[in-house]
């Protein structure tokens, strides 16, 4: 029978780590938007060596599931540092940080994702309107920020939202390397009253609500890009 009041009681106890899946999501997309746009700007301007090294990292990232890579990087990291020890590097593998892996490897991840993101959304700008300004006698750089880069980011905002949507989804599965977060406690609870049904309800609500909140703060995002891109061009 379901119990209604250990889902309740777990509720709270489940919902205080949250900040855990939400602080991870966000430092791993902020980094992979980072390492995204230098990606995109090596394979836009197809500079030698780096291009294709980018494209195979790209193809790599995207091609594999990501309890693959976390444990890549948990599992390699270690011994890339061992490495570079015996080089005669001064590096240290003693205490390294689960989370500070998990940041890695999740940003990794959202780095090849949002580089695809914005390279689509960098094609589907009109290039003919960056020309036209060119033409009149707007500097290039000017033009590329008050036309190109705009419409860039609009264009980004949909694609850009459901892969931090699942990013955030796809962090149920660091408890794997120790780290307490929303499904980790989840477990936790359950094996101890052994009531998977009702933590893991629980669970399922509390993701529902984080998803919920930050798809509506990427639709007003939006909302506002698009406005702002009309007035630009109407002043234009």
């Amino acid at each position: 029978m379901f119990d209604t009041k250990f889902a309740i009681n777990s509720f709270p106890k489940i919902l205080s780590v949250a900040p855990e899946t939400i602080i991870l999501s966000i430092i791993a997309t902020i980094i992979g938007l980072i390492l995204a746009i230098f990606i995109v700007i090596v394979r836009e301007r197809k500079i030698r060596v780096l291009e294709p090294i980018a494209a195979v990292y790209v193809s790599f990232i995207r091609g594999t599931p990501i309890i693959v890579q976390l444990y890549v990087v948990y599992y390699g990291l270690p011994q890339l540092l061992v490495a570079l020890r015996n080089m005669g590097l001064n590096t240290t593998t003693n205490g390294l940080p689960v989370m500070l892996i998990a940041i890695l490897a999740y940003s990794f991840n959202a780095s090849a994702n949002i580089s695809e993101s914005i390279r689509s959304a960098y094609h589907s700008v009109n290039y003919q309107q960056y020309e036209a300004a060119v033409t009149v006698g707007m500097k290039p750089t000017r033009a590329m920020t008050r036309i190109v880069i705009p419409q860039l980011i609009t264009n980004l905002i949909p694609n850009f939202s459901n892969l931090f949507l699942d990013l955030i989804k796809d962090t149920a599965i660091v408890y794997n390397i120790g780290i307490v977060e929303i499904m980790a406690k989840a477990n936790i609870l359950s094996s101890l009253g052994f009531k998977y049904v009702e933590t893991y309800l629980d669970a399922l609500i509390i993701y529902i609500i984080i998803c919920w909140i930050f798809a509506k703060l990427f639709q007003l995002l939006e909302v506002f890009s698009r406005k702002r891109v009309s007035h630009t061009q109407e002043f234009i």
